[in-house]
């Protein structure tokens, strides 16, 4: 364990990357956190999947995330290959967000009463300039609003087909413009940070042939396109941004990741593998959380 020689006031983030389905390990660490009352943040910072889970962290709802994951989401009317090939979406998010709202509510009055005083940032990218777009929810956000924002924050258009209108602006999934927004933090005062993310610190994205592929088919998006196309490297800037981050005196930065690949990727149907990550992400959750509870200055676990 290191730590740096910060000396300014204590002001806490939590940033939680997104990755669709392994965004179930992030779930296991935030429940252990639950468990462990790792809970003295004053701002919170979600992209796609990672902002859904924040938020039922935020809410104090211990394992609706993991609920969401091994039931919902593997629901065939949630995610059909077969309706993409035809036209449609991969992953219905309309489907969805109806359906939390029926069946997985989330409990509005602590999520609103724990934002009374801190405030929870979530990350969507501008369909238009292909920039980030940075959305606010604080205690007074409608339920409505609120849905919103989490599904334009999770709309990747390789999943979901059309852009997702927020307070006018036309929006799509959070990680192709920022997917760490460590600096965004930064730059909102954090001096120190929890990122947890869904892959080992030391991965790099490559650049791939379906990389070029979603990017022809999103052509009719210019902007949206180039942020596809150049993924790897958008991807690749910000994980060194978080590796050079705990190296600066300035700012605490813990990264809590998995040590290896995970079994769950993007699109994983498979419920044992999803429960596997789940408890995998508790187990590091668990150990951080006791060092938390003890001394928060530390560089990654």
């Amino acid at each position: 364990m290191q730590s740096s020689n910060n000396s300014s006031p204590a002001k806490r983030a939590l940033v939680v990357e997104g990755g669709g389905m392994r965004g179930v390990f992030t779930a296991g660490v935030l429940d252990a956190f639950l468990d462990k009352r790792v809970r003295s943040f004053n701002g919170y910072y979600g992209v796609s999947s990672g902002a859904l889970n924040l938020s039922s962290f935020i809410a104090g709802q211990r394992g609706r995330n993991l609920e969401l994951y091994t039931n919902l989401c593997l629901n065939s009317e949630f995610i059909s290959v077969l309706r993409h090939i035809k036209g449609g979406n991969l992953f219905d998010l309309d489907w969805f967000f109806q359906k939390i709202n029926q069946q997985n509510s989330l409990n509005l009055i602590r999520f609103k009463n724990k934002l009374s005083s801190e405030y929870f940032t979530v990350v969507s990218t501008c369909i238009e300039t292909g920039q980030p777009v940075y959305n606010k929810i604080d205690g007074t956000t409608s339920s409505n609003l609120i849905s919103d924002i989490l599904k334009a924050s999770s709309a990747l258009p390789m999943i979901y087909r059309k852009p997702v209108v927020v307070n006018g602006q036309a929006l799509t999934d959070g990680s192709l413009s920022d997917p760490l927004p460590i600096l965004k933090a930064v730059d909102d005062g954090f001096n120190q940070i929890i990122v947890l993310r869904t892959r080992p610190v030391e991965f790099r994205k490559k650049t791939t042939t379906g990389s070029r592929i979603h990017a022809w088919q999103s052509r009719q998006m210019p902007a949206v396109a180039q942020l596809i196309k150049h993924q790897n490297t958008i991807y690749n800037q910000a994980a060194d941004t978080a590796e050079a981050m705990t190296l600066d005196g300035n700012v605490e930065l813990i990264q809590v990741a998995p040590q290896k690949a995970l079994s769950s990727s993007r699109g994983t149907r498979q419920r044992n593998h999803l429960v596997s990550d789940y408890h995998y992400g508790y187990t590091i959750g668990y150990a951080v959380a006791e060092q938390l509870n003890t001394n928060f200055t530390a560089n990654q676990f």
